[in-house]
């Protein structure tokens, strides 16, 4: 494994998977974890891998969090993970293969396994898909939102396809295997907040009957696409609806009373 290559990973109080997730990386000689204030053992537990560099940087938001580790990594070529994640290691050979012979692509898509409530998701709303992962960071940069995306020689990669890579679908990347309704929950305030923070930035208005209308279509929408999965599918429809409609519910609230509750914003935003 000649090549040098640097992992990213942010993190917060993700004990829980964290030491899955940098087992699966131990082939790599550079592993940069950014913690954001973790108060469970999540640095501790990073600081046991030898190759692992630790770096603490108070959150400051995804994508300033996501260009920090980007900015902290040794290595022209990174390979983006999350906490939550652990990577197969026929996929890092492969990530290696392709480094070592010279890429012709400045980024490559690899495959993410879903999991929920027990089941691989391989269609229906969620499904596995292809994510933007290993790149060289010379050329890439991080913009966006919660949902980021990437500047290829300050292009959004959508716009360059042809500057987009894809492994086999065979090389994975495994999502946490026992995600369920618990985690998803416990999520959802901090995700709906900074979701519907950058709508409002951008000027976004909704009115209550967009709303109330948002909690159906989300649902029937979601649940076109996931039939097949049958009850799981179910639970995701219903999820799915009641994210988007508290998303809206954030904005229609701030637009309309703007009640200021700095305390608790700061509480779920971190």
């Amino acid at each position: 494994m000649a090549a040098k290559i640097s992992v990213l990973i942010i993190g917060q109080n993700a004990a829980l998977t964290l030491d899955r997730c940098l087992s699966s990386v131990k082939a790599f000689d550079e592993v940069v974890y950014v913690d954001g204030g973790s108060t469970d053992d999540s640095i501790a537990i990073a600081k046991k891998y030898p190759n692992v560099v630790v770096h603490e940087n108070k959150w400051p938001g995804f994508i300033p969090q996501r260009n920090f580790s980007l900015e902290k990594a040794t290595h022209d070529w990174c390979f983006m993970i999350d906490a939550d994640e652990a990577v197969c290691e026929d996929t890092v050979q492969e990530i290696y293969r392709v480094v070592n012979a010279g890429p012709d692509k400045p980024m490559y898509k690899i495959v993410r396994t879903e999991f929920y409530l027990g089941e691989k998701l391989e269609s229906g709303f969620g499904k596995s898909d292809y994510q933007e992962r290993l790149f060289d960071k010379k050329r890439v940069k991080y913009f966006g939102g919660v949902h980021h995306g990437h500047l290829i020689d300050g292009t959004p990669s959508g716009d360059v396809p042809e500057k987009v890579g894809a492994f086999d679908k065979k090389f994975r990347i495994l999502h946490d295997e026992t995600y369920g309704l618990k985690d998803w929950t416990i999520k959802l305030p901090r995700f709906a907040m900074i979701v519907a923070e950058e709508k409002i930035n951008a000027g976004k208005k909704v009115t209550a009957f967009g709303v109330f209308f948002s909690f159906f279509w989300a649902f029937f929408q979601t649940m076109r696409k996931s039939l097949a999965l049958g009850k799981v599918g179910f639970v995701i429809a219903v999820q799915t609806a009641l994210y988007k409609c508290l998303v809206k519910l954030i904005t229609y609230e701030r637009n309309t009373i703007g009640f200021d509750n700095k305390t608790e914003e700061k509480k779920y935003l971190g």
